[in-house]
């Protein structure tokens, strides 16, 4: 049904008020369907289609008091307990990097602090604009980022650079760790794939299984910790899109197989070589820390940058830390469960999934019972493109909790009517 003229003005004048634009169609949709809604009860009492419309937009109030009323009620936000979290981990992070280069002997680091600052300010710019982006329309984008993360991932095992067996992709200006911001892509590429899968058809769901083993398989040739993170990020997606228990059984049965298959050697236990070294940095460590030249690890400014706060700063810094990641924790699930998208429910989630692993592998390597796997605390260590996408990541979360009442964006661009 078209709109009069006046309806249009009408609406145009409310949508004048609210300055928080991403709600503009969904306002529009609304008071559209309740002028019409107006009208046509007007004209069955007798009035003609004029004195309808007059009549409607009687009804409805002064477009700009109806606007301010709109603006206070869509007002954007912005959660405060993700964004402080991220900011206190950062700046541990940071001011460990700068003991590290400037207390320490550890020789091969070059100058970290100031390549970590330009990382964070960088992270701090992407962060913001992710917050502003309107997370819904990466949607539409999910096979296009999903194809060309597989294709990274092929690609660095075709001519990367390796390091400790971790394969590395060398463009020349950077060297990017794909294995490592994988899980990350892919949390992105299959919440927009997967979000409203059919999960009933039995074709689909063949195809669903396949799509989410390819990339895992390809990490597992680049390690097993990498692996691990993407298998389980795949697995807790595959609960959050509602597939069945079989399904989620036959997936996670076909994916480990493999690489056994192939790799017998796969899933044998790896000792931490540097167990006792790490427990050293634990025991001499007080509440406040201690002398922060430690030498006695090349890994400090990776896998072991929280053993080297706690050593250097003490056990508060470390609690504070701990604190504040499950605080961050928290609020992501709080945020998917209040999301009314279904697609940003399930994006949180899979971030809930990425965050809480590395958190939970880093700090279990930290303390010693994990080997050096190349999954570091996020916010925190020392690797540009793990920074770059970790901030990332949180402000797409940023963005879903601004946006999480919204109404869902269609393949055609315009928002759902209901």
């Amino acid at each position: 049904m078209g709109m009069n003229e006046p309806f249009k003005d009408y609406i145009n004048a409310v949508c004048s008020r609210i300055r928080n634009k991403d709600v503009h169609e969904e306002v529009v949709l609304e008071l559209e369907d309740h002028l019409h809604t107006l009208k046509e009860h007007a004209m069955k009492e007798g009035l003609s289609e004029k004195a309808a419309v007059k009549h409607a937009i009687s009804q409805m109030g002064d477009p700009a008091t109806v606007g301010k009323k709109l603006h206070q009620t869509h007002r954007p936000t912005f959660d405060v307990t993700i964004l402080i979290p991220v900011a206190v981990i950062s700046v541990f992070g940071l001011v460990s990097m700068y003991f590290i280069q400037f207390q320490s002997t550890i020789v091969g680091i070059g100058d970290i602090f100031q390549s970590s600052l330009i990382y964070y300010l960088a992270g701090l710019i992407l962060m913001i604009a992710c917050f502003f982006y309107d997370y819904r329309k990466l949607s539409r984008y999910s096979g296009v980022i999903y194809g060309g993360t597989v294709f990274l991932l092929l690609l660095t095992q075709w001519i990367g650079v390796r390091v400790d067996g971790i394969a590395y992709l060398d463009i020349g200006f950077a060297t990017l760790h794909i294995s490592g911001i994988a899980p990350f892509l892919l949390v992105v590429a299959f919440a927009g794939m997967f979000f409203g899968w059919n999960w009933h058809a039995p074709k689909k769901a063949v195809t669903g299984i396949g799509l989410l083993a390819i990339p895992i398989l390809l990490l597992a040739s680049d390690g097993f910790a990498a692996y691990a993170l993407g298998l389980a990020v795949a697995l807790i997606l595959m609960v959050a899109t509602r597939a069945k228990i079989h399904q989620i059984l036959l997936y996670g049965i076909s994916v480990i197989a493999l690489p056994a298959l192939f790799k017998p050697d796969f899933f044998s236990p790896v000792r931490a070589e540097d167990g006792a070294g790490i427990r050293a940095l634990f025991q001499t460590a007080g509440w406040f820390g201690t002398d922060p030249s430690v030498n006695s690890l090349n890994e400090l400014h990776t896998d072991y940058i929280l053993a080297y706060m706690v050593h250097s700063f003490g056990w508060v810094s470390a609690i504070v830390t701990i604190l504040f990641t499950i605080v961050f924790t928290i609020r992501l699930i709080q945020t998917a469960r209040t999301t009314a998208h279904s697609f940003g429910r399930v994006l949180t989630i899979g971030f809930v999934a990425a965050f809480g692993i590395q958190f939970a592998t880093a700090i279990l390597t930290n303390i010693g019972l994990l080997p050096p796997s190349g999954i570091t605390m996020p916010f925190m260590s020392f690797g540009g493109t793990h920074v770059l996408v970790d901030m990332m990541a949180a402000g797409l979360v940023l963005s879903v909790y601004r946006r999480r009442r919204l109404a869902p964006i269609q393949a055609n661009g315009t928002l759902k009517s209901s």
